[in-house]
């Protein structure tokens, strides 16, 4: 059996999703969804960084490459044309409504991230209560929770905690932010204790050259992007072992229970 699912691997393709806070960590695919989009394939074009570094990680540990599916926007969000975003996403009604909305076949894996900002233990429930929330509402084609299994069925969700902020991760490996960007930056330690790390990152974009061509507000997201393509992804681990390392470690165990069914 283990030599059948290696041998196909290359031929799965993971549909994952990914609820995040905005647009650093997701890119162009969030400022609004249309609901007809809802359940689609997000364009590569319009992925974020976070989206480029769950990929690489996938790549690295010898998993067929993802694609990431587009979730749904709730009744009240289409009202308004706007899509609920920041650590508000965490509210465990609002995750049932979305959570609903995927048909069984849309996602194999749904995968959560949020900032912890300067309330980490309070966050750290909030998230446990979240991914308990998406697992009673990731429902198979009879309508049922996603498996009988109860180790299985959590399996197929993960969910990360960014200490204390997304920008964090981006930053971790410093030489390869400064070099991309062409900037000064010292080397950072004690990533998670730093409250300061987003400006950190701000003011290096806004000093850089890098895509200055690019003066839409576009230019910031494509920067995250871009680092998200180069940076590396064992710096980010050593030096965001709560944060980064943890969610990766989580990633990881909820592919592995997800290329058995699909094999």
């Amino acid at each position: 059996m283990a030599h059948f699912m290696v041998h196909n691997l290359a031929q799965v393709m993971v549909q994952v999703t990914l609820i995040a806070e905005g647009e650093a960590e997701l890119g162009a695919s969030i400022p609004y969804i249309k609901p007809e989009d809802g359940g689609k394939v997000i364009e590569r074009t319009s992925e974020g960084a976070l989206h480029t570094l769950i990929r690489r990680e996938l790549e690295n540990a010898g998993f067929p490459d993802c694609d990431f599916i587009q979730r749904h926007p709730s009744i009240k969000e289409s009202q308004k044309r706007t899509l609920r975003t920041g650590h508000s996403i965490l509210d465990i009604k609002y995750l049932a409504q979305i959570v609903i909305l995927w048909k069984p076949e849309d996602v194999d894996m749904i995968l959560i991230v949020v900032d912890a900002d300067d309330k980490l233990e309070q966050r750290q429930i909030d998230l446990e209560r979240a991914l308990n929330k998406i697992r009673d509402n990731h429902l198979d084609i009879n309508e049922k929770p996603i498996s009988d299994s109860e180790a299985l069925r959590r399996n197929r969700s993960a969910g990360g905690l960014a200490i204390r902020n997304f920008e964090t991760w981006l930053l971790a490996d410093t030489q390869n932010v400064a070099n991309l960007l062409g900037v000064e930056l010292e080397k950072l330690e004690n990533l998670e204790h730093l409250d300061n790390t987003k400006d950190i990152l701000e003011n290096a974009i806004s000093q850089s050259m890098y895509l200055s061509e690019d003066s839409s507000n576009q230019r910031s997201l494509q920067i995250r992007w871009n680092l998200g393509k180069h940076i590396d992804l064992a710096i980010i681990k050593t030096g965001c072992p709560q944060g980064y390392a943890a969610f990766t470690q989580s990633l990881l165990v909820a592919t592995k229970a997800v290329i058995p069914i699909l094999n």
